[in-house]
């Protein structure tokens, strides 16, 4: 029997940090249409996806029997071939994190943040260049993808740990690697992920003198001080800047400020911790202390939640929601039983009401850590322990068996 599948066209994420795709993504009725092994690295990571290609980055800890390190590989979107693979850095030393966040694909080149520098490579695999925007000891924040533009790359040293450096902001000319422009900040300050804001960039300092900058991104130069003291990185929407930030030792909140001024708009109390904020028109969805909540994007007023530390259903503190279609979908844990214990699925609900619709259960192992999900038409990308594979609908089935032509 022949199926229709996917075209596998299209592109994700659309544009860096954006979660949302009108593209639909799979149904809860699917099965693995192809996969492929990875080493087993310390963090699944979300794959890139564009022309037909995924690109993935995949990471080594380092031990007594082999080094470490992080590769970056091409697959055919459609049935998985590895077109070709780079070892882009090798280390004996152990990190918490090799790579830090997914390759950012900009026209003929991926860039890609591993602590042996900042990478420039082709989309056949050459490595073009590297800077070396870190010190040693492990990083502040375990996601920072530079910052690309048709002219430049913008880094940070991102602080190290128990390492008393400054906090250093690079910008590198994207053809060479060459440094445009640097600026040098405190001793204990660290930055969280950049956002860019068409010609400006927002800068979260988390420390003894914690500040939200927002700066040119040609020169360095910072246009607007918020204080705040930031927990993870910035979100934008048409009109706000929304920030998770610190009020206390435990406390924190959202607070969202008009995007042309420093004045706050609304503020509210929410325990989100580096929590990835995903905006979709006049609402927005973050995850914390495994629930996932939906708030209004203009007064930040909780509209639905679901999941929780006591709940049948948590979702997975690190887990970024991704909308497709018309569905949501996040990696969350459910429990199955005394025996089972908690397994780990995706979770497909309705981004309106929050009502599950259905979940899909991608590896037999129901303990397996994965990443966010990356989807173009009908088909899903994940990451995880036990590899890189790709989610399809089935298009027919029989005797509860799908097939997939």
């Amino acid at each position: 029997m022949s199926v229709d599948r996917p075209s596998h066209e299209g592109r994700w994420p659309r544009e860096p940090n954006t979660y949302v795709t009108d593209t639909d993504g799979p149904g809860w009725n699917t099965e693995i249409a192809w996969s492929s092994e990875t080493r087993g690295g310390p963090s699944p990571t979300m794959p890139v996806v564009a022309d037909g290609s995924v690109y993935h980055l995949d990471s080594r800890t380092a031990n007594h029997e082999h080094s470490g390190g992080t590769w970056l590989a091409e697959f055919d979107a459609g049935n998985g071939e590895k077109r070709w693979e780079t070892r882009l850095w090798e280390t004996d030393e152990y990190y918490y994190f090799y790579h830090l966040g997914p390759p950012v694909l900009d026209g003929d080149r991926l860039f890609a943040q591993t602590h042996g520098g900042v990478k420039a490579i082709s989309t056949d695999g050459e490595i073009l260049w590297t800077f070396r925007n870190f010190g040693t000891g492990h990083l502040a924040p375990d996601s920072t993808p530079p910052i690309v533009t048709d002219e430049l790359v913008v880094v940070g040293s991102y602080g190290t740990w128990r390492k008393a450096v400054p906090e250093q902001l690079y910008a590198l000319d994207r053809e060479s690697g060459d440094v445009v422009w640097s600026h040098e900040f405190g001793m204990n300050d660290h930055f969280w992920q950049l956002t860019r804001n068409g010609d400006t960039f927002f800068a979260p300092l988390s420390a003894e003198n914690s500040r939200l900058l927002e700066l040119d991104i040609s020169t360095g130069e910072t246009i607007r001080q918020y204080s705040v003291s930031p927990v993870s990185s910035v979100t934008l929407t048409e009109n706000l800047v929304i920030t998770p930030v610190r009020r206390g030792p435990r406390t924190f909140a959202l607070v969202a400020f008009a995007r042309d001024t420093t004045e706050i708009q609304w503020q509210n109390d929410a325990d989100v911790f580096e929590a990835e904020i995903v905006v979709n028109g006049d609402r927005f969805y973050h995850s914390h202390v495994g629930e996932l909540t939906a708030r209004r994007t203009d007064t930040g007023e909780v509209l639905w939640q679901v999941g929780g530390p006591s709940e049948d259903i948590v979702i997975n503190a690190d887990s970024t929601p991704v909308i497709a279609g018309d569905s949501l979908y996040i990696a969350a844990s459910r429990f199955l039983g005394e025996r089972k214990g908690y397994g780990r699925i995706i979770l497909v609900l309705d981004p309106e009401t929050g009502s599950e619709r259905g979940h899909l259960v991608p590896w037999p192992d129901t303990n397996s850590w994965f990443s966010t999900p990356a989807i173009v038409d009908g088909a899903m990308y994940l990451d995880s322990r036990h590899g890189l594979v790709c989610l399809e609908d089935c298009a027919a089935d029989a005797f509860g068996h799908c097939l997939l032509g």
